[in-house]
């Protein structure tokens, strides 16, 4: 079963550290699609810290799509799907 879960992530932008928040479909253990910016990705959680907050991760996939598009991605609504379903929606989505 898929869980909808919001993640934080510690980014460094420009030698800053920052805080980004995630909306997250829970795929697997460790493995979650998330939504942000312009991408739709698959990631592995590697590590986080004692606050709960990711700290090492790896991208396995990317889809690029509008930012409109995707800040609009509701994974309630997509977590009944396949993930080849999921990812054949927002293809379509990319040619329109």
């Amino acid at each position: 079963m898929t869980d909808v879960v919001t993640l934080k992530y510690w980014y460094n932008f420009d030698r800053e550290l920052e805080i980004v928040e995630k909306q997250a479909l829970v795929i697997a253990p460790s493995t979650v699609v998330t939504a942000n910016g312009e991408c739709v990705s698959i990631e592995v959680i590697e590590k986080t810290d004692e606050n709960g907050i990711v700290t090492d991760w790896q991208t396995i996939a990317n889809v690029i799509l509008l930012e409109e598009i995707v800040s609009e991605i509701d994974f309630e609504s997509l977590k009944d799907l396949s993930m080849a379903e999921m990812f054949r929606r927002f293809a379509a989505i990319k040619k329109a």
